[in-house]
C-alpha cells in the first residue's frame, strides 16, 4: 500500500489504476475522510451530480470527497478513459492553507490537461512495479495534491505578497462574503476562500473584528434586514 505525509496529513492510497467505462458507473459517494481523484485520458461521457452535471472530456480532472454523490456515463461510442486514485487521510486541523483548501472541498471539476504527465507516470510506475515505485507515486500524488488545492484558493492568495498587503486582502473578501450572502456562509467556506484554517480564521476575525464568526454571520443577516 502506498502511504504519505502532505502537509501533516497521512494519505493511504487505498485503490488506484486504470480504468474504461464501457457501462455507465452507478452512482455512489464515499465515506468521511475519503477522496478520490478522477483524470480523464480519453473519450466522452457525463458526470452527475446531486447538484448538477459536467459534459465530461479527455483532460478533465474532478474529486469527489466524502458524501459528494457522483455518477458517471460513458458514451458507448467512445468509452471514457480514466485514471482514479482512492485515498482516505487521517490527522488533526492544521494551520496548513493547502490542506484546509483540500480537505474542506468536497467536489471539483476543471479541465487540466497540464496534469496528464503525473497521472500517466502512476500508471507507469504502478505497471512497473520497480524498486521504490511507491515513493514515486507517493511524490506524483503530492504534487497533485499541492496543485489541485492552489487551484480552490483564490488568485490573490496564488502570488506571493507581503503581510500587509496579504492581509488587506483577506479582509476585502471577508468583507464582501459577509455583505454577499451571509445566511448561506459557514466558517469551512471563509476558511478556504481566504487560505487560512478554521481556528486561524476564528482568530483573524476575533482580532480584527472583535467577534466569533458566529455573532459577525449574526451581524451581517441583520443589517440585511
Amino acid at each position: 500500500m502506498v502511504k504519505f505525509n502532505w502537509n501533516d496529513y497521512e494519505f493511504k492510497v487505498i485503490q488506484y489504476g486504470r480504468g474504461v467505462y464501457n457501462e455507465n458507473m452507478s452512482g455512489h459517494s464515499h465515506a468521511a475522510n475519503s477522496y478520490e481523484l478522477h483524470y480523464i485520458l480519453g473519450g466522452k461521457g457525463t458526470l452527475v451530480t446531486d447538484t448538477n452535471s459536467f459534459e465530461v472530456k479527455k483532460g478533465d480532472l474532478f474529486v469527489t470527497g466524502p458524501f459528494a454523490y457522483h455518477q458517471q456515463n460513458t458514451d458507448k461510442s467512445d468509452p471514457l478513459e480514466e485514471v482514479h486514485v482512492y485515498l482516505q487521510t487521517s490527522g488533526k486541523k492544521t494551520n496548513n492553507a493547502l490542506a484546509s483548501a483540500f480537505l474542506n472541498s468536497s467536489f471539483f471539476f476543471s479541465h487540466q490537461p497540464s496534469f496528464a504527465p503525473l497521472f500517466e507516470n502512476i500508471l507507469f510506475e504502478k505497471s512497473k512495479k520497480q524498486i521504490g515505485y511507491e515513493s514515486v507515486v507517493a511524490a506524483d500524488l503530492q504534487i497533485i495534491l499541492t496543485k489541485i488545492s492552489r487551484l480552490y484558493l483564490p488568485e490573490t492568495l496564488n502570488v506571493p505578497l507581503d503581510s500587509d498587503n496579504l492581509n488587506d486582502k483577506r479582509f476585502l473578501i471577508i468583507e464582501n462574503a459577509f455583505m454577499s450572502h451571509p445566511q448561506e456562509l459557514t466558517i469551512a467556506k471563509l476558511s478556504v476562500m481566504i487560505g487560512l484554517c478554521e481556528r486561524q480564521t476564528q482568530r483573524l476575525l476575533k482580532k480584527y473584528y472583535g467577534k466569533t464568526f458566529t455573532e459577525k454571520q449574526k451581524e451581517a443577516i441583520s443589517f440585511q434586514k
